[in-house]
């Protein structure tokens, strides 16, 4: 409802000002082949209904994706989308904090039916799904940090990316760990290669600072449980319950290749292909790209190849740019994207909607055109 109300209010403005300039970028393609093969694959869906509902979600993702590209065009803009996107995520690790020592003034945010002992969780309901916002939220206060900004500034972001760093580590992901590890690697490697970027020693220096912030946390008692069970097969959906899972996701792959099952119909249909022995009902693949591909068939995967390369290719021509503000929210926005796309590789972070529409806004940010100056664009 809130994503139909801003498209009414882009449509009324853009009529009253009669332009329809229509803001092109390297996605607008496989975007129309996604559609038109998540409409085919719903039209034969195993429960039609439920793939219509759920094409109506990709729609609602897509709407949000070109109101960004369109709205966001001057460079305040820009400011202040990523300071909504720290925000939140500050707001995240504060309550997740709070909310460990025992206190939650918003009991909506509390899920007893779901164990997540020693975990900082915040308003999410799985540690995973917080470390995957995280994930996403931290690379772009550090981009920040490292590329320049007013003193008074670089302290509020560095402070921040403690925080959030902190919060990452207490949350007991060891995807999110690892994704973060690779995307923070990722990040490393664009700014060492960069002639805009002098800070090479800051940035050798934070690095030392991050590991000696991790090895801090990771001396806690809580921590070091969770590593000792990361072989355990205890866990509901530890790695050898998802290896297990994966094969029956392949099954089903292989009946419905072309098509898939049809969006949203995966917790329906794969009751029939759950292996045996397993403790829990799993409604979710543990692979993003097994769980899409099995609901949209075979067909999807050069599709999502090519709207990786697309996004990247978009992503290192605009770090050339010698404007501060466009390497910083786009290296901070690739970086993010690099780790959840790992992490999407044993988990489902990208079915969360408070993930995935930031994983859109990040995708929007990269290949969105250069902001221009704040008088150069009629309101």
């Amino acid at each position: 409802m809130i994503t139909l109300f801003a498209l009414t209010l882009f449509l009324v403005e853009k009529c009253l000002a009669w332009e329809w300039e229509w803001i092109k970028t390297p996605l607008d393609k496989p975007i129309i082949v996604l559609i038109i093969l998540a409409i085919l694959s719903a039209i034969f869906s195993l429960h039609k209904q439920t793939g219509i509902w759920s094409f109506i979600l990709l729609v609602d993702y897509l709407v949000i994706f070109y109101l960004i590209i369109n709205t966001v065009r001057t460079r305040s803009q820009f400011h202040q989308l990523i300071y909504v996107i720290i925000s939140v995520a500050v707001f995240l690790a504060l309550f997740g904090l709070f909310k460990n020592f025992g206190s939650n003034s918003f009991p909506w945010w509390e899920y007893p039916d779901i164990a997540n002992p020693g975990c900082l969780v915040s308003t999410f309901g799985n540690r995973n799904h917080l470390a995957g916002y995280l994930e996403m939220s931290i690379p772009l206060v550090l981009a920040l940090f490292l590329l320049g900004f007013r003193p008074l500034i670089a302290f509020i972001l560095g402070y921040f990316s403690l925080l959030l760093l902190v919060a990452l580590m207490l949350s007991l992901s060891r995807g999110g760990w690892i994704s973060m590890f690779l995307g923070l690697a990722f990040m490393v490697g664009a700014l060492l290669s960069s002639r805009h970027f002098v800070r090479k020693k800051m940035l050798i220096i934070l690095i030392g600072g991050f590991l000696f912030l991790a090895l801090i946390v990771l001396v806690s008692t809580p921590v070091v449980e969770q590593v000792k069970t990361a072989m355990e097969k205890e866990e509901k959906a530890d790695f050898y319950s998802r290896v297990v899972v994966w094969g029956g996701v392949m099954e089903m792959i292989s009946d419905y290749p072309l098509l898939g099952i049809g969006p949203g119909v995966f917790e329906t249909a794969f009751t029939q292909y759950q292996p045996p022995g397993l403790s829990s009902r799993f409604t979710k693949a543990h692979n993003d790209y097994l769980h899409f591909v099995s609901e949209t068939g075979l067909l999807l995967i050069p599709v999502i190849i090519w709207m990786i390369i697309a996004l990247y290719r978009k992503g290192f021509k605009k770090l050339k740019n010698p404007s501060r503000l466009v390497r910083a929210t786009t290296l901070g926005s690739m970086t993010g994207i690099t780790a959840i796309l790992f992490h999407s590789i044993t988990d489902f972070n990208l079915h969360i909607p408070a993930n995935a529409i930031l994983f859109t806004i990040l995708a929007a940010i990269v290949v969105s055109p250069l902001p221009v100056q704040d008088n150069t664009v009629k309101n």
